[in-house]
């Protein structure tokens, strides 16, 4: 991972102070070939002696550093931290030798040797905090890669055991399908198909929501894969038309798991048991998100066929279908309640209501 790629814990309206300092930790990082430090180091200390000379009639005595300092510090971030040792140490002799008394040579006088002493003060300051952040910058610039490498290694390996795990699921899955196929008794063939219908969806479901980056999804076009995998898992002659409708709604994984299983368990029964005498068979399934009044928001889920509907007295809290009794358990996961009952205009609604989370 390149410096550039490394984002320093800055506020974000800091947007100008954030530049500079990426600006300067790329350059404190970049590595220099000998022959552009040396370069560097020639061009930083003619330029800030011909600066001194050019500013020296116009200061009063008392400044004999004043563009070595910043000559020093822009030779560490431009061209590293022996350049700018090199061009401290050129640049005090220089001006020791030309603005420092005498005025033309190398005196060691009370006040020459104060102004030499602040110098190496000043400089060996600049120094040492630029090295220092050079060495931090390498240091987080080592975490960040190390830290890239581990969560590439982890990704391949979730990704590897999930792919395993689908790949399970679709073996157990072709297993009841061929032991469905064996078997001459109709209710062995019905409970096996429907075993491996429930399995095709989990496996399918499970390489959607199993991801280590996902942390929420859309809730529409998460039900309009849904319902397509519920419908390629049941291997029909003849599919319905189904219409979608969702609310704007983000799902957790936590919900979104049980909330697919459990749509997925009513559009199968709308499958086998919502078909018309005559006519094409239809399928309506939606998600509401009412309005939040002070206790949460709810969510409702739907879906309508237009088959003969219930049969008089039908109660779905005390039905022993395997299909229901594992809706319900869906249903209690997300806190919810589901109901179903005979749609205003024929055949079956279904309709589960939870809080959002």
């Amino acid at each position: 991972m390149p410096f550039s790629e490394i984002d320093p814990v800055v506020p974000a309206r800091r947007s100008f102070g954030r530049s500079v300092f990426r600006w300067v930790g790329r350059h404190l990082l970049k590595p220099h070939t000998p022959a552009f430090q040396a370069a560097f180091v020639v061009v930083a200390c003619v330029a800030a002696t011909a600066a001194r000379l050019a500013l020296d009639p116009y200061l009063p005595p008392g400044f004999p550093y004043l563009t070595y300092f910043p000559a020093v510090l822009v030779t560490l971030i431009g061209a590293g931290t022996r350049a700018g040792i090199a061009v401290a140490v050129i640049c005090g002799i220089v001006a020791w030798y030309l603005f420092l008394p005498p005025d033309i040579g190398f005196g060691l006088g009370g006040e020459t040797f104060i102004a030499l002493f602040f110098y190496v003060l000043i400089t060996g300051a600049e120094i040492f905090f630029a090295a220092a952040t050079a060495s931090a910058l390498r240091a987080l610039d080592v975490a960040r890669r190390r830290q890239a490498d581990l969560a590439l290694s982890r990704e391949l390996m979730f990704s590897e055991l999930q792919h395993r795990v689908s790949n399970n699921l679709a073996t157990v899955a072709a297993l009841l399908r061929m032991q469905a196929g064996r078997s001459d008794e109709p209710e062995v063939k019905k409970a096996l198909g429907a075993a491996q219908q429930r399995l095709q969806t989990v496996a399918r479901l499970q390489r959607s929501l199993h991801s280590p980056d996902l942390q929420d999804i859309e809730a529409g076009s998460f039900l309009e894969r849904l319902a397509q995998d519920t419908l390629d898992a049941a291997h029909l002659d003849q599919r319905p038309d189904i219409a979608i409708s969702a609310d704007p709604l983000r799902l957790g994984r936590d919900q979104a798991v049980p909330l697919g299983l459990l749509a997925s368990e009513l559009l199968m029964n709308a499958v086998e048991h919502g078909r018309p005498a005559d006519g094409a068979a239809r399928i309506s399934l939606s998600l509401q998100v009412a309005p939040d009044t002070g206790e949460g928001t709810t969510v409702t889920l739907g879906v309508q066929d237009n088959g003969p509907g219930l049969r008089e007295g039908f109660d779905a809290g005390a039905s022993t279908s395997l299909g229901l009794s594992i809706a319900r358990q869906f249903a209690q996961q997300l806190g919810g309640t589901l109901t179903m009952e005979n749609g205003p205009g024929g055949g079956t609604l279904s309709r589960l209501s939870f809080p959002a989370a």
